[in-house]
Formats: C-alpha cells, sequence, structure tokens
C-alpha cells in the first residue's frame, strides 16, 4: 500500500514520512516581473473604465449634454464591430446571436417604462450610494482571468446591471432609460468577452491598445461630463496601475524568501523517509 497524503487515515509508515507524490502536488511559486504585473493589472484597467464611463454618459444624458440617440447608435455600432471581430465562423452563428440580439431589445424596450419610475420614493443620495457599493462589489469579484474563491461572473453581471438599473430609474424619459440599459448591457456583458477574446487570439499589442483606447474615451468623458469624478478616476488608475503592481512586486521577493523554490537537492531530501 503506498503513502497517502491525508491526515484522517492510519498508515504503516513514521509520522514524519514523506511520500514521493507530496511534492507532485505542490506548486511553485513564480516570480512575476514588474511589466508582467503592469500587463495584469490593465484587465481590473479596462473594468474601472466601464463602471466610470456607465456613470459619466448617466450625467451627461441626465443633464442633457449628450444626445441619447447618439448614444444608443455609435453603441450599436461599436457592438456589431466587436461581434464581426469576434465571430470566426459568424455565417453559422448569425441567425441565432441575431434573435437573442432582438430579444434584448424587445425586453429593454418593454422594461424602460417600468424602471424609470421604479425608484420614485428613493432619495437620490440612496441611489448613488447603492450604485456605487454595487459598481464597488462588480469589481471585487469580476472575472479577470485568475480562478480563485471570490470571483464569480454570475454575481458581477447581476450587480452591474442592477447598478444600471438604479442609475437609468433617475432619467427622465423612455428613451433615455433605454439608451443607458443597452449601454449598461454593451459594457457588462458583451465588452468582456471582446477583451477576452484580444487577449486569447490577437496578442497582448491589441489588448494593450484597446486598453489606451478605453482609458482616453473614458477621461475625456470625465472631463466633458462628470469632472467631478475625473480625479477619482485619475487617482484609481494610478493605484490600480502604478502603485499596487509596484507594492506586489516589491512584496514578493519576500515571499520568495520565504517560500522560494526547491532545488534538487532539497527535493530529494525532502522525499526520502526522516
Amino acid at each position: 500500500m503506498g503513502w497517502r497524503r491525508v491526515l484522517w487515515k492510519k498508515q504503516p509508515f513514521p509520522d514524519n514520512y514523506v511520500g514521493d507524490s507530496f511534492l507532485r502536488v505542490s506548486k511553485k511559486c513564480k516570480k512575476l516581473s514588474l511589466s508582467e504585473t503592469l500587463y495584469g493589472a490593465t484587465a481590473v484597467t479596462q473594468e474601472i473604465c466601464s463602471c466610470v464611463g456607465l456613470v459619466v454618459i448617466f450625467f451627461g444624458i441626465s443633464e442633457g449634454n449628450l444626445n441619447a440617440s447618439v448614444v444608443l447608435a455609435l453603441t450599436a455600432s461599436l457592438s456589431v464591430i466587436g461581434y464581426v471581430m469576434t465571430r470566426a465562423q459568424l455565417a453559422a452563428s448569425v441567425k441565432d446571436d441575431f434573435k437573442v440580439a432582438c430579444f434584448y431589445v424587445v425586453l429593454i424596450a418593454c422594461a424602460s417604462p417600468v424602471v424609470k419610475t421604479l425608484t420614485g420614493s428613493v432619495a437620490t443620495d440612496s441611489i448613488n450610494a447603492c450604485t456605487t457599493f454595487l459598481l464597488f462589489l462588480r469589481l471585487i469579484v469580476h472575472d479577470y482571468g485568475t480562478a480563485v474563491a471570490i470571483v464569480n461572473p454570475t454575481v458581477s453581471h447581476n450587480v452591474g446591471v442592477f447598478a444600471s438599473v438604479c442609475l437609468a430609474s433617475r432619467l427622465d424619459n423612455d428613451r433615455d432609460v433605454f439608451t443607458l440599459m443597452t449601454v449598461a448591457v454593451a459594457l457588462f456583458a458583451l465588452f468582456p468577452s471582446f477583451r477576452r477574446y484580444c487577449r486569447d487570439h490577437l496578442g497582448r499589442g491589441c489588448d494593450l491598445l484597446t486598453t489606451i483606447a478605453v482609458v482616453l474615451f473614458t477621461t475625456i468623458g470625465t472631463l466633458l461630463f462628470a469632472p467631478h469624478l475625473h480625479l477619482v478616476f485619475v487617482l484609481a488608475l494610478l493605484i490600480c496601475n502604478f502603485f499596487v503592481p509596484a507594492l506586489f512586486v516589491y512584496f514578493q521577493s519576500y515571499k520568495q524568501n520565504i517560500y522560494g523554490p526547491w532545488d534538487e537537492a532539497q527535493i530529494e531530501d525532502r522525499e526520502s523517509p526522516l
């Protein structure tokens, strides 16, 4: 009978015995460079831009600085371009995808009158606080490509849509509500798939260009339509893209010293009975 890595079973081996399979299930820590860490932060940056962009469009529409029809046309155009880029077998799926798109359009159009009056008795401060909390929660549980317990794509999508419903309920007419909800679906459902396609199939260069474009448009939007959010947005970008990666690389050296990878002599010594 071979040695098993369990504590609850009595085995005919000394207590300090370590079998051959012990280190096979152990993972070595890979030391990441600063450039790799900075690139990994771009996924968080894009998601921050999506959340801030939704709020910027809300302020632009609610204050009359943005035309809802123009925003809707631009969103539809970018969605079609992204769809054509990401669908390798376009002819095989275009019919089903068109049905899904029509379903979403009809659903949002029917729900817009209800959403407009949904929070009429709720104070604006409460709506703002709720929206802020939901967008922060989306940033926390969003899938950035790492398999950790806190990641939950379903919760991330639902809280993003709920935050957009809270914002849309403060708009004045059905067209504005329909536009903001459509933008929310594009940002929180379609754009993440486009980002993953760029990262996995088009390479880092395309992913970085997408990040730069999103940051540029969001920065211009905050300056034009939500200047009170511009400083917060810039600070969030600086912390996410420079401070946190540098801090991670700095503390990674301590982690390597404590839990550094085993060399061959250590492995052989560890796999033998003591």
